[in-house]
């Protein structure tokens, strides 16, 4: 294996390569310069992907004649060109849906003052909770234990780990009503 991860050019061809980069190497950066419009860095990038390309094949293109390799290798320049041409011009296309999920949101500075403030009225409810609710609550909103770990490290059941949790979430839907934009799911609160 090589560096990249493909299959190791075999040592009896690596003489033969040599020779087949010194005899076509200039003649093929001369027309991968015509094709990238005398773009000489895109151009040795061209040729280069071209002779890896002739590297893995070699197997099978050593036993084509002179004139074969010319061909050959003008054949897969222009197909590497095709390619990368497409493949930048279905990045443009896609540009115009891609930009805007990098760009940083708005700030909509009343819903930061808002969730802070219902953040700040949590922690109170929270607070006033029993001390094992509010451990158990912590455990699980905090800590992002789950329900087995909390168990497990208080010595409670499962259940009990349950119902103090859903105990503690209709304390904290009903003491956040006015900052919870669905209403409660209980049928009890009307949607704001």
């Amino acid at each position: 294996m090589d560096d990249s991860g493909g299959p190791r050019i075999p040592q009896r061809h690596v003489a033969e390569l040599n020779a087949f980069f010194a005899a076509h190497d200039r003649w093929l950066f001369g027309h991968a310069c015509v094709r990238t419009r005398g773009d000489r860095e895109l151009a040795a990038d061209l040729v280069q992907d071209t002779f890896e390309a002739a590297a893995r094949a070699w197997a099978t293109l050593r036993g084509h004649a002179e004139g074969r390799h010319r061909a050959w290798l003008l054949g897969t320049l222009a197909n590497k060109d095709i390619s990368d041409f497409r493949r930048k011009q279905a990045f443009r296309r896609r540009q115009p849906d891609i930009q805007p999920r990098y760009q940083p949101a708005a700030a909509d500075t009343a819903a930061q003052a808002l969730s802070a403030i219902a953040l700040e009225r949590a922690r109170e409810i929270i607070g006033e909770m029993p001390p094992r609710q509010q451990e158990i609550a912590l455990m699980r909103w905090q800590d992002r234990m789950k329900d087995t770990e909390i168990g497990a490290a208080l010595g409670v059941a499962e259940g009990t780990v349950h119902a103090h949790l859903h105990t503690a979430r209709g304390k904290l839907v009903a003491g956040l009503e006015q900052y919870y934009p669905f209403g409660r799911d209980d049928g009890k609160g009307a949607a704001s």
